[in-house]
C-alpha cells in the first residue's frame, strides 16, 4: 500500500505543524492530489530535522518514530513513484519549478521544486540557498587583494619562526593562502590551531597594511553564533596574542578586538522581514569592516549565513572557521559542510598550479607539485589543519577520535578493548542491564564531581579554583529526555550527591549546584551556554552564582541568583549543548537502542570534548579520560550512520561559478 498523508497521520509520525502546513497547501491549490500534500508535510518535517529541503529521490531512507517514542526508528518502503510524484508537484499551483542555477528571484509560491536535483523546498529556504550560492560564487570570482609579496614573505617568516616543523607548517600554509582571499574557510579538528592561525593571520594583515598602505587601523569584526563561543574566542585570541613576538602597538590593537555574537553585530531587531527586519545590517547598510571572521561556523544555519554575507562589504574579507566533522547547526542547513564538500585533508594545494607556487614562495615550504587537481569550485579557498595539539601522538583518545571520524567502527572497538595500561584509561561501560549501567554512570559521575564539591567545601563563597574544578568533568548525553537523557541522568546524579551529604538538593537554586544559562541576557553579559556555580554570598546575603570572567581581576564574577536569566542544573548536558566546550574528563551516554539522532558526527563531537592538560607546576602533560556508556551494537551503528543534510547548496555554488 502506497504511503499517503492519512496513513502517516494514522501512524502518528507527523506533528500538528506539518499537518497544518499540508492543509494550507490544499487551500492554496484545491486540485492538489494527496502526493502533493504528502510532500508538503514532509518538507516541513524535514526542516525540523535541519534539512533545507526534501530529497525526493532518497525519501525511502528517512527514519520515523511513532508518537509514543517506544519503538525503534522505521522507514516506509512504498512511497509514490518518483517520476509520477515529480509530475504532480510540477503541475500544482502551489509549486514553482526552478533549476539549481536559478538566482531565486520572484518566488511567489510556497514551494519550489528543483526538478534537476529532485528536491522540494519551502520557497523561503530556496531563496536563502540560491542567494547565498551567488554571493559565494561572486566572492570566489573576485580578484585577490593586492599585496607586496616580498614584504608578506618577510612578515610570515617573523610570525611563523617554526614553520618548517610539522606542528606549525599547515598553520603557516593556511595563513599564507588566506591572507589575500576574499572568501576562505579554515577547517580542522579540536586542537589543530585554528585560533592560533587566525590570530597570526590578523596580525599579518595589520602589519602588511601598516607597511604598504600606510593605514594604521584594520577594521576587524570577530563573530560567533553563541555568546559562549564569542567569549571563548576572545579568551583564545588574547592568550595567543600574548605569546607573539610583536611590537606593543600591534599587541594592543589585537587585544582591542573583541568578538560578539552574529545576531548582536548584525543588530537583530523584532521587525519582520516584510518591514525590513530582522537585522539592521544588510546589503543596503553593510557592516563597517575590512575583515569578518566567524568562529564555530559549523553551527551557523543557511538563513543566518545568508543574512551575514549580505551584510559584509564586497571589498572585505570573509573567513569562516570551524570543524566540518562536528555537528551541524541546530537550524536548517550544514553550510560549512557544504562548502567543504568533496575536499579531503590534503595540504593547501588547490587545482591552480600558479597559486601553489605563490604560497610556496611566501612560506618557503615545499608543496606537492604533483598534487591531483580537485574539481571543486572552492578548492583554492578551503584549508584543512590536520596536526592536533590537543591529543598527544600516542594518545588512545586521539586514535579513537580519528577512527570515528573515518567511520572505522572495527578500529574504534579494537581501541576500546586494547587500552594500554600506561595511559589513563578509556572506560567502556557496556553492562548487560539498564539498571547496572545507570548505577555505574551515577557512581563514576559522583567520583568525578566529589573533588569539585570538596574544593567548594573549603571555599564556600567560591573562587576561580572552584569553577575550574567544576569544569574538569561533564556527563554528555545523546538525548535530552528519556531514561538515558540529560534530564534524567542529571537528576539521578544530584540525588546521589544529596544522599552522600555532598549537597543539599532543593527545587530552587542550592549551594553547590552547577547551573547552565539557557537564554542570552546582554545587559548582564550572560549567554546561552555559560556555566556557573551557586555559592554563598560573601556579604551574607544568601546565594549568588559565580561565573568565570577574564575581565575581572579575580577571574570570576558574582550574579545574584534572582538576576540570572533562565538556567538549569548541568551535572549532565546534551552533546549538542557542549559543542565548543572542552573538559579534562568526559562521560558520553548513548541509549541502548538505535536512534536517528545517533550519528558519527555526534559521537565525534562528544569524544573531542576531552582535552589533555598541563600540570601548572611541572608542565607535565596529563591525559584526559573518556567514559563511554554504550553497547557494541549501538556504538557500531552510531559510527556507521552519518549526518547527510539535504540542501543542494554545493550544486548551486558549482552552477553559479560556471
Amino acid at each position: 500500500m502506497t504511503v499517503t498523508l492519512d496513513r502517516m497521520k494514522s501512524d502518528a509520525v507527523l506533528g500538528s505543524l506539518q499537518l497544518a502546513f499540508a492543509k494550507m497547501i490544499g487551500r492554496i491549490d484545491p486540485s492538489s492530489g494527496d502526493a502533493v500534500l504528502l510532500a508538503a508535510a514532509l518538507v516541513s518535517e524535514q526542516l525540523t530535522r535541519g534539512h533545507v529541503c526534501l530529497d525526493l529521490a532518497s525519501v525511502g531512507e528517512i527514519a520515523f518514530r511513532y508518537e509514543n517514542g517506544q519503538d525503534q526508528g522505521f522507514c516506509y518502503d512504498d512511497w509514490p513513484a518518483l517520476d509520477v510524484w515529480l509530475d504532480q508537484l510540477a503541475a500544482s499551483a502551489a509549486v514553482t519549478v526552478r533549476e539549481c542555477d536559478d538566482e531565486a528571484e520572484r518566488i511567489d509560491r510556497p514551494l519550489v521544486l528543483d526538478r534537476t536535483g529532485r528536491r522540494l523546498y519551502l520557497g523561503r529556504y530556496w531563496y536563502y540557498q540560491q542567494r547565498l550560492a551567488r554571493i559565494i560564487a561572486d566572492r570566489v570570482a573576485s580578484p585577490p587583494l593586492a599585496v607586496d609579496e616580498t614584504r608578506l614573505a618577510s612578515d610570515i617568516a617573523h610570525l611563523f619562526p617554526n614553520r618548517h616543523a610539522a606542528t606549525d607548517a599547515d598553520q603557516c600554509l593556511a595563513a599564507a593562502s588566506v591572507v589575500d582571499q576574499r572568501l576562505s574557510v579554515i577547517t580542522g579538528g579540536p586542537g589543530t590551531g585554528k585560533t592560533t592561525t587566525v590570530t597570526k593571520l590578523i596580525a599579518l594583515r595589520i602589519m602588511h597594511q601598516r607597511a604598504v598602505a600606510g593605514v594604521p587601523e584594520l577594521r576587524v569584526l570577530l563573530m560567533a553564533p553563541t555568546g559562549k563561543a564569542a567569549q571563548r574566542l576572545n579568551e583564545s585570541l588574547g592568550r595567543v596574542t600574548n605569546t607573539l613576538e610583536i611590537d606593543q602597538s600591534l599587541r594592543d590593537q589585537l587585544l582591542s578586538i573583541q568578538a560578539g555574537t552574529i545576531h548582536r553585530l548584525l543588530r537583530w531587531t523584532p521587525v519582520t522581514p516584510e518591514r525590513g527586519g530582522p537585522y539592521t545590517h544588510d546589503s543596503s547598510f553593510p557592516l563597517e569592516a575590512d575583515v569578518v571572521l566567524v568562529d564555530e561556523a559549523s553551527m551557523v544555519d543557511v538563513s543566518l549565513m545568508w543574512h551575514l554575507l549580505c551584510a559584509v562589504p564586497s571589498e572585505a574579507q570573509i573567513i569562516l572557521m570551524g570543524d566540518r566533522d562536528q555537528l551541524a547547526s541546530v537550524e536548517a542547513g550544514s553550510v560549512l559542510g557544504d562548502l567543504c564538500g568533496g575536499l579531503d585533508d590534503a595540504a593547501v594545494s588547490g587545482p591552480n598550479e600558479e597559486r601553489r607556487r605563490v604560497i610556496a614562495r611566501r612560506t618557503g615550504l615545499a608543496l606537492d607539485e604533483h598534487a591531483a587537481p580537485r574539481p571543486h569550485a572552492l578548492a583554492d579557498h578551503v584549508i584543512s589543519l590536520r596536526y592536533s595539539h590537543r591529543f598527544a601522538p600516542t594518545s588512545g583518545l586521539g586514535r579513537i577520535a580519528a577512527a570515528i571520524r573515518a567511520g572505522d567502527a572495527d578500529r574504534v572497538i579494537a581501541e576500546l578493548r586494547d587500552q594500554d595500561a600506561g595511559h589513563p584509561p578509556v572506560v567502556w561501560i557496556q553492562t548487560q542491564t539498564p539498571s547496572a549501567a545507570i548505577s555505574q554512570i551515577v557512581r563514576h559521575a559522583t567520583t568525578e564531581y566529589t573533588p569539585y564539591l570538596e574544593c567548594l567545601a573549603t571555599h564556600p563563597e567560591g573562587d576561580l579554583a572552584v569553577i575550574r574544578s567544576l569544569l574538569r568533568f561533564r556527563v554528555l548525553c545523546a538525548h535530552r529526555e528519556g531514561l538515558w537523557g540529560e534530564l534524567n541522568i542529571d537528576r539521578m546524579i544530584a540525588e546521589n550527591l544529596d544522599r552522600m551529604g555532598l549537597i543539599r538538593r532543593r527545587r530552587r537554586a542550592y549551594w553547590g549546584q552547577p547551573l547552565i544559562v539557557t537564554r542570552n541576557d546582554y545587559r548582564r553579559e550572560l549567554f546561552n551556554g555559560d556555566v556557573g556555580v551557586v555559592v554563598r554570598d560573601p556579604r551574607g546575603e544568601g546565594l549568588t552564582v559565580l561565573f568565570e570572567s577574564a575581565a575581572d581581576e579575580s577571574g570570576c564574577r558574582r550574579v545574584p541568583t534572582a538576576l540570572v536569566p533562565e538556567s538549569r542544573s548541568c551535572y549532565a548536558l546534551t552533546i549538542h549543548k557542549a559543542q565548543g566546550s572542552e573538559f579534562h574528563h568526559v562521560m558520553i551516554v548513548l541509549p541502548r537502542e538505535p536512534s536517528p539522532i545517533l550519528t558519527r558526527e555526534l559521537l565525534y563531537t562528544g569524544v573531542t570534548r576531552v582535552a589533555d592538560e598541563r600540570d601548572p607546576i611541572t608542565g607535565e602533560r596529563r591525559f584526559g579520560r573518556l567514559y563511554l556508556v554504550s553497547t557494541e551494537a549501538v556504538l557500531r551503528e552510531t559510527i556507521e550512520r552519518r549526518i547527510r543534510r539535504s540542501s543542494g547548496l554545493s550544486e548551486a555554488i558549482e552552477a553559479a561559478t560556471r
